[in-house]
């Protein structure tokens, strides 16, 4: 399971990273043996300038620059941190043997869940704003508590990375954000990903706290459906009347599911839905049904979802 939850973490910062930027998820690093970077991004100043909803903080600061990032379940521990700097060096290398000229040491982000107190003290790493540690500048290496965060806006998507009590709370604020939230796009399709591909053998097994975030996650997920078609519902009427109740509200909850598929949609894509698409969505619910639709929709990359909306005999 913590396979799972380190891959939502991947994907929520590649997303991230990739409102403002390129960003891949397991870059493979030339080496003799295998190594791969959880997350490696390299910023756009024409894109960062185009988000300022992306508020000054611990997320834009590591967006600022190229960097690796990389995400551990439990208390980062000196052998991993060893690692971590061997796979930088060796990318820094590689980078600069393309380029053919020197390049600025990229920075290292190790995002850990639990507090790793002999890493911190071993290797002298110096406490900063609340859940930031980092060494000398030189070494451009900062080392983020995840449960030492604190709980506002700015931390919400780090802190779904975190234990299962962090990611709960995260969850809880993220639902309160309002309904058209950059950290909710980037979130909600690899969190309703997550939860229910889960099978029911694999969740009865979970530590309660993981299990729990899981069905929460799912609660709120149905309630945002229930609520787009109750809007619909609500907006069928009114346009119904004069043509019969029935048909508004049918039309109603088609259009509710419809928007709340766009939504996602939209979501994956990282950009509004063009006319075409739309009516492409709407035609392929009417014609493969919902369930088919939603499971490609969280299921396919941006480019894969594109290419399957512009496909008119697409299944």
């Amino acid at each position: 399971m913590h396979f799972r939850f380190d891959q939502l973490g991947k994907n929520i910062l590649r997303d991230f990273f990739g409102l403002v930027g390129a960003a891949e998820t397991e870059v493979e690093v030339p080496a003799g043996d295998a190594q791969r970077i959880d997350v490696w991004h390299v910023p756009d100043p024409a894109l960062l300038v185009a988000h300022p909803e992306i508020e000054p903080g611990l997320l834009r600061s590591m967006a600022v620059e190229p960097g690796m990032v990389e995400v551990f379940s439990q208390a980062l521990d000196a052998a991993e941190l060893h690692e971590c700097l061997r796979k930088r060096y060796q990318w820094h290398h590689t980078l600069e043997l393309r380029a053919e000229r020197r390049l600025p040491l990229p920075a290292a982000w190790l995002l850990s869940a639990g507090r790793p107190e002999s890493v911190l003290r071993g290797f002298g790493f110096a406490a900063g704003p609340a859940g930031l540690y980092a060494p000398a500048p030189e070494w451009r290496v900062q080392v983020v508590v995840i449960g030492e965060l604190p709980r506002e806006r700015g931390t919400v998507l780090l802190r779904l990375l975190g234990s299962a009590r962090v990611r709960r709370m995260a969850l809880r604020d993220l639902t309160e954000l309002p309904g058209d939230a950059w950290e909710r796009r980037v979130a909600l399709p690899w969190l309703v990903r997550l939860s229910f591909e889960v099978p029911a053998e694999l969740l009865a097994g979970l530590p309660s706290e993981e299990r729990d975030f899981i069905m929460e996650t799912r609660e709120w997920y149905e309630q945002t459906l229930k609520q787009a078609e109750e809007r619909g519902i609500e907006r069928g009427i009114e346009r119904g009347i004069e043509r019969g109740i029935e048909r508004g509200i049918e039309r109603g909850i088609e259009r509710g599911q419809l928007r709340m598929t766009a939504r996602l949609c939209a979501m994956r894509l990282g950009r509004p839905l063009a006319e075409a698409e739309q009516a492409a969505l709407a035609s392929l619910l009417d014609r493969l049904g919902e369930e088919r639709v939603g499971e490609a929709v969280l299921s396919f990359s941006a480019e894969a979802l594109a290419a399957w909306l512009a496909d008119p005999s697409a299944r």
